[in-house]
């Protein structure tokens, strides 16, 4: 209806820690990783918003998915407000890219690139290690990919 402006995926549910306005680029970035082989990836990843995965303890399993669905929520807003709600096509288009890219970063399937991206995985890898009392790396990513779907 005329009120749509005000929902959003996930309702009374705010940011903890801001991500920076969008840039416009669609420039990729590319540079040497860990193991001297250069990857390039799209702007979008880098600015993806995690802010939230670094910056909270995620004691619990529940802890993690409040805060997940809080960075998928303000990216979804920093996204709208990227694109001043003018084409929802590109909206939609660059909303499906990001959550792919929390996907990625998520299940670990991702180039590794290196920043916070890599830290983010490092660090979903232990909480999950820890959520799960798993640590061997091939069981735990079938824990992830099975939470993920």
């Amino acid at each position: 209806g005329k009120d749509n402006k005000q929902y959003t995926f996930i309702q009374k549910r705010t940011h903890l820690f801001a991500c920076g306005i969008k840039r416009k680029s669609i420039k990729w970035i590319c540079r040497e990783n860990s193991e001297k082989i250069t990857v390039c990836v799209p702007d979008r990843k880098i600015q993806l918003c995690i802010a939230n995965f670094l910056n909270s303890r995620l004691e619990t399993m529940e802890k993690f998915k409040e805060i997940f669905l809080i960075s998928v929520n303000t990216e979804a807003k920093l996204l709208y407000n990227k694109n001043e709600g003018k084409d929802p096509s590109i909206f939609c288009n660059e909303l499906r890219n990001s959550f792919s890219d929390f996907r990625n970063s998520f299940i670990g399937d991702d180039m590794d690139f290196g920043g916070n991206t890599d830290r983010v995985k490092g660090y979903i890898n232990r909480k999950f290690s820890d959520y799960y009392k798993e640590k061997n790396v091939e069981k735990l990513n079938n824990i992830k990919k099975e939470w993920w779907e």
